[in-house]
């Protein structure tokens, strides 16, 4: 894992990538969900900006049971020997929030996620991921190019 995760900084702290999260980052936080799918979503552009995602890497968008409002994960997954212990490892960035919002309790941040698309909608609209309800639209968790 520890070999893995070293990898994922490497890339993530690339300067091309780093560029990119810097511009995500200076955008209205409601702006953000719709960049990650134009510019981190999309190999093109990725490459127009200099950026070489390594082989075995992925870049997807992705949501969580604790509703922390996730705009993109770097991932990677372990060779399949470890599965049986874990699977992948990450890297998520998140939008700006503050941590009192996110909720620890168990029933609360283990609830199933909210569709990615769905998430992001409530994101751009400004809109608290907390009150959501769960069921609203059926679709995994992950969003992967």
């Amino acid at each position: 894992m520890r070999k893995t995760y070293d990898e994922l900084i490497e890339f993530v702290t690339t300067p091309a990538f780093k560029a990119i999260h810097q511009e995500l980052m200076m955008l209205d936080p409601r702006e953000r969900p719709a960049y990650v799918a134009r510019v981190l979503m999309q190999p093109d552009e990725l490459a127009r900006r200099g950026v070489t995602v390594p082989d075995g890497i992925l870049i997807q968008r992705s949501s969580f049971g604790d509703r922390r409002p996730t705009l993109y994960a770097v991932k990677k997954y372990l060779p399949e020997k470890y599965h049986a212990a874990w699977e992948n490892v990450n890297l998520t960035f998140d939008n700006e929030y503050r941590d009192t919002e996110v909720p620890r309790e168990a029933e609360l941040a283990w609830r199933p996620p909210l569709p990615v698309t769905f998430q992001n909608e409530l994101i751009e609209r400004g809109i608290d991921l907390q009150a959501a309800p769960s069921d609203l639209i059926p679709q995994s968790p992950v969003d992967t190019p």
